[in-house]
């Protein structure tokens, strides 16, 4: 009863505190001393003219009055502005002339805070244009840095939306891209206009397009390497020097320290595969040779066997109607008679042969399509699904291993059997094959019957002396690609970007040819569809083997084709 009476009594007690603290006015909140600025200067979405006071809040100088940076508005009214002199005085005049900004002296408050940055612009290549006659405003800090009243830690994107690489090289490298590669700027500013294609056409463009953290960016070659205070080696990108300028890290012998940063033991010649021009516009006319060479034999190869396909097409359809106005189908005896055509070494070779050439073109063409904007997202699309770039490579690698083992797996087969001389040299190309050529164009018009092909037609002598070929071409650019420091140290630098055109165009070349042609002769085709079995089986019908190798079958069996 007393700890009741003890409780009421608290409670009659505490009953005028909290009606007075109710009754009480809530403690304003600080005023803003920005908001007489912010009535006439706010702007509610990104592309409208003023300042959006949320983001600003959350920007690095969020906690800065407007004056602190737009100085000279302290006079009696808000826009009377000191009268500035000298030095200050001649940089406004410039902006003005120029129209490099709307708020010139606002750049002034910059070296207030950052002074050692704003001395290194000046002195660098960016900065000529605020002391000389130049035609054009160069960069200023907000063309870099973004947006100055939204400015965050790190480096912003270089565009709305594009939140996924706030912070790396992409955004870097867009902002240098945006003026170097404006035909308009580079003209009045007599540079060239190419820098930014040529970058993203470059194994480090497209490594960056794809989000590689990895990559180089443009100021991390052009940048003054500078040691941080735990000796730490960066690239200044507030000084970068002209390429003419000795002490710049793309000059002369600086190139091969420079490459050195990310590839050990990089030397001279490295260095000069690395330059803002084309693969085949090398100081060597042989890459731009080799360029031609296989861009005309992509383009003829794939024309030729294009219609190919559409002309055996035609041919099938054509004679599936024919043979079933003629209540011609499949022999039911012939269909379940095989006989053996592929052993299971042959089949374990393709096997390898095709899961790695597979991989290597789901992992290897991103990164050849980077360099397009149009295939930038797919691409990084594609490589996510491997860890990204860098995974990519090295699935990449692998998938090349699986197929040089198998290259060495049908070689060791091919010795094996010519040891025991087992060896059949069917598929050796020979003058039947020219015959058989003729033949079949006639009967692919309309013209005569199909010819009657041996074990192997000349389709199929093709793909098996390309992929000869193929391995040959890719696998020998192929390291040279893996190891490029080593190689250029005993190769000259035209031996380099020939291997980079090589393996681009074959790889193209041999990527197209197997989803146009292999997998049409293979799988598509209406008298096999969906798939010739014997790649997984071995075996083929004797239906099969008489329409497709009258001449096999004509020899296994003794038979001639009944002609009905």
């Amino acid at each position: 009863m007393r700890a009741k009476t003890i409780l009421l009594l608290s409670l009659l007690l505490t009953l005028p505190w909290a009606a007075s603290a109710a009754d009480a006015p809530a403690k304003a909140a600080a005023p803003d001393p920005n908001q007489a600025c912010l009535d006439c200067h706010s702007a509610a979405k990104p592309d409208e003219s003023g300042v959006r006071p949320v983001e600003f809040g959350k920007s690095v100088h969020g906690s800065f009055g407007c004056t602190d940076c737009h100085a000279g508005y302290q006079a009696p009214g808000p826009h009377e502005l000191t009268p500035l002199d000298g030095a200050d005085g001649a940089l406004v005049a410039r902006f003005d002339a120029l129209k490099a900004s709307t708020a010139p002296r606002a750049y002034l408050a910059c070296q207030n805070c950052h002074g050692e940055v704003t001395e290194q612009l000046a002195a660098s290549v960016h900065g000529k244009w605020m002391k000389g006659d130049a035609k054009v405003a160069g960069p200023t800090c907000a063309k870099c840095h973004g947006t100055v009243h939204e400015i965050v830690k790190g480096v912003q994107a270089p565009a709305a939306g594009d939140a996924k690489f706030t912070i790396g090289a992409r955004a870097i490298s867009a902002r240098c891209e945006k003026c170097h590669s404006d035909a308009t700027f580079t003209e009045k500013a007599g540079l060239k206009d190419d820098v930014g294609a040529t970058f993203r056409d470059s194994i480090h463009g497209r490594l960056v397009a794809v989000g590689s953290a990895r990559a180089p960016a443009c100021a991390d070659c052009h940048g003054s390497a500078e040691k941080d205070a735990k000796g730490v080696l960066h690239p200044n990108a507030h000084r970068i020097l002209a390429k003419t300028d000795a002490a710049s890290p793309v000059a002369g012998k600086n190139r091969a320290q420079t490459c050195g940063r990310c590839h050990d033991g990089a030397s001279d010649n490295f260095a000069q595969l690395v330059a803002h021009r084309p693969a085949a516009e090398s100081d060597s006319k042989i890459p731009h040779f080799l360029h031609v060479v296989f861009s005309w034999l992509a383009a003829l190869t794939l024309f030729f066997f294009a219609g190919h396909v559409l002309l055996d097409l035609a041919a099938e359809i054509r004679h599936k109607v024919k043979a079933r106005k003629a209540g011609h189908g499949p022999d039911p005896v012939k269909e379940a008679l095989f006989v053996q055509r592929f052993d299971i070494h042959q089949r374990a070779q393709h096997w390898l042969m095709l899961s790695g050439v597979i991989v290597l073109g789901v992992t290897g063409w991103p990164l050849r399509g980077a360099g397009s904007a149009e295939a930038i997202e797919s691409s990084r699309k594609i490589m996510a699904l491997f860890g990204g770039p860098h995974g990519a490579a090295l699935v990449h690698r692998i998938a090349a291993v699986v197929i040089i083992i198998s290259g060495a797996y049908h070689l060791g087969y091919l010795l094996l059997h010519g040891a025991r001389r087992t060896l059949a040299f069917s598929m050796l190309p020979g003058p039947r094959d020219v015959f058989e050529i003729r033949d079949n164009l006639r009967y692919m018009l309309g013209f005569g019957d199909r010819p009657g092909y041996g074990k192997y037609s000349y389709l199929e002598k093709f793909d098996y002396w390309a992929v000869f070929w193929g391995m040959i071409m890719m696998v020998g650019t192929g390291f040279v690609l893996w190891f490029p420091v080593f190689f250029a140290k005993y190769a000259p630098h035209w031996i380099l970007t020939s291997a980079q055109i090589i393996h681009g165009e074959e790889a193209t070349l041999a990527l197209l040819f197997l989803f146009v042609v292999h997998f049409y002769n293979a799988h598509l085709k209406p008298s096999i569809f969906p798939m010739n079995w014997v790649w997984l089986t071995g075996k083929m019908s004797h239906s099969m083997l008489e329409e497709e190798h009258r001449g096999q079958y004509e020899d296994l069996t003794g038979k001639k084709k009944d002609p009905h």
